[in-house]
């Protein structure tokens, strides 16, 4: 159990003190305790707000989800547009405790995308018409670097690595702008075997030694099939990994099948259900509780049991602790807020509600679903890991090293930890303050549009949607703009070439050269024959090529031409 330490008072203390904070450490060190008790403290004195990037972390957290709180839309944030003034507009509930709001406390921030906490600054500083970072409210940000990073679909990246140097939080625009400290939990109460810890602490870092990978290969076990009344539970990479264990073990079960339909009522919008609409259950079946027992704390998001009676309105599952629990249908809500000005605390009005049991079958959960989980006992198949702190996060979940069980050997290349969290949390001071390196800065564009000078004929036939291209090269006052010279040869700064190792400059040979640190997202127009012009709104950014003349040329797609 974890309980009061020096790092938990240092970071205590500066709650206290009102400074914005990253609490870090490495897992099973009682950071969602601390936050626990960062909520106690301002119950009745400040307006909190406890938000998550997903799901099981806000059900765990007792909070709400980024997207659903603040409206966040799926698709990415592009910081420095214009955007729909509807897209982000919240309700009038919300709108109201952001206003109020003294405290923005978002956990597991390790997953949280660095446009989504560019729009959650934006939508605080617009609604709170606070021109300071994140509307002026204290932040307070919970998770490790090291485990799960932030997922982010490739067709997304193409478009937000224009912007950003990582998809981490660190990365965002607000955050340059904030002052803030970092403080890092380092004792370790999830396990107690020194020989664990330090190669768990060696795989976090992706720094293991011989030793390490002979420990691992001790517990490599091919032969170990849970049996399907065994309660232990068994840690896949994917998805369609559990979901065919799942399946496989729930076909082995000679019970009855019973059939429960997940309802939604009128007004129900935008959200995936927490529970499957269509969900099967026998007597027997492993399964997991995906939310908290509000009512009677009999259950937590996550707690592991077995079910042992059905009914056509409850399931009874005996839990791994010994106990019994009449397992009732649940009721998943979505919001409308409101703040009682009293108590300063938050409360809900509901606008639409999803009946369904709490539970899925769990045989086996993705290594992503069980972050933030704690086992005795879990088998783990890790060697098909695709992402940084994969394995860490699988490995660490169990509170011992005997309770492991490898069904495969974990090849050394999927022990990874992204050296970019590297740089980062090399940055920190030992009084936990952040000095980035160069490369995390953000690009930037310049307030004044890039000036072109086009022929009368040329001039009016510029539409919106087009996407132009110069090719002839431009002229030496753009050039001086986008690069530099150096005898006589155009140049990129040293600090821009090592940003990313994919983008790379021909100084002789036609070939793609991305603008880092600078770019325009205007474009005006000036006729070369007669005073005229207008300006662009450009989609994306400028692309920058050298022709084998050593010649600039450009291309970019328009968005809106204002005449």
């Amino acid at each position: 159990m974890p309980r009061y330490d020096k790092d938990k008072q240092l970071a205590l203390n500066l709650v206290n003190e009102g400074i914005n904070l990253f609490i870090t450490g490495k897992a099973g060190t009682g950071k969602t305790w601390l936050l626990d008790k960062i909520r106690e403290r301002f119950i009745g004195k400040k307006v909190l707000a406890v938000l998550a990037p997903t799901g099981i972390a806000a059900e765990n957290a007792e909070g709400f989800t980024m997207h659903s709180f603040l409206r966040l839309p799926i698709n990415p944030y592009l910081p420095e547009h214009k955007t729909n003034p509807g897209l982000y507009r919240l309700d009038s509930g919300v709108e109201t405790i952001i206003q109020r709001l003294d405290v923005l406390i978002i956990d597991e921030i390790s997953m949280v995308r660095c446009d989504m906490l560019d729009a959650t600054d934006m939508i605080l500083r617009h609604y709170r018409k606070n021109r300071k970072p994140f509307g002026g409210v204290q932040l307070i940000m919970l998770g490790d670097l090291y485990q799960l990073c932030p997922v982010v679909k490739s067709e997304e990246w193409e478009t937000l690595k224009k912007y950003y140097q990582s998809p981490y939080f660190f990365s965002c625009y607000a955050l340059k702008k904030l002052d803030y400290r970092v403080v890092e939990l380092k004792k370790i109460y999830r396990q107690n075997e020194c020989e664990f810890i330090n190669m768990l602490n060696n795989i976090r870092t992706a720094e293991v030694g011989l030793k390490d990978i002979s420990i691992l290969n001790g517990r490599i076990d091919p032969d170990f099939v849970p049996k399907v009344k065994d309660d232990v539970v068994t840690l896949m990479t994917h998805k369609w990994m559990t979901d065919d264990w799942n399946e496989t073990m729930f076909a082995k079960l000679k019970t009855k099948m019973w059939y429960y339909e997940g309802k939604y009522s009128k007004g129900w919008y935008g959200e995936r259900p927490p529970v499957k609409k269509d969900l099967f259950l026998k007597v027997g079946s492993r399964v997991m509780f995906i939310r908290n027992d509000n009512d009677s704390g009999q259950y937590k998001n996550g707690t592991m049991g077995r079910v042992t009676k059905l009914g056509y309105d409850h399931i009874e599952v005996l839990k791994d602790d010994g106990k019994t629990v009449d397992v009732e249908k649940a009721v998943w809500y979505q919001y409308d807020y409101f703040v009682d000005e009293k108590t300063k605390t938050i409360y809900t009005q509901e606008r639409a509600r999803y009946t369904q049991f709490p539970l899925k079958l769990a045989w086996a959960v993705s290594i992503h679903k069980s972050q933030g989980l704690t086992f005795n006992e879990v088998v783990i198949d890790a060697s098909k890991s695709f992402t940084y702190g994969q394995v860490y996060v699988a490995l660490s979940r169990c509170r011992t090293l005997e309770g492991i069980h490898l069904l495969t050997q974990i090849p050394i290349q999927k022990i990874m930890a992204d050296p970019i969290v590297k740089s980062y949390m090399d940055s920190i001071d030992e009084e936990g303050n952040v000095k980035l390196p160069r490369k995390f800065e953000p690009i930037k564009y310049e307030k004044k549009p890039l000036v072109i000078n086009v022929a009368r004929d040329k001039f009016w036939r510029i539409f919106d949607g087009e996407i132009k291209n110069y090719n002839r090269g431009i002229d030496a006052q753009i050039a001086n703009q986008l690069f530099k010279w150096d005898k006589g040869k155009l140049v990129v700064e040293e600090s821009f070439k090592s940003i990313k190792k994919d983008w790379q400059y021909w100084e002789s040979y036609e070939g793609n050269c991305p603008f880092v640190k600078r770019n325009f997202n205007k474009v005006r127009f000036e006729s070369s024959t007669e005073n005229m012009y207008f300006i662009c709104e450009i989609d994306g950014w400028i692309e920058v090529r050298l022709n084998k003349e050593n010649k600039l040329s450009i291309r970019f797609h328009i968005a809106k031409v204002q005449k």
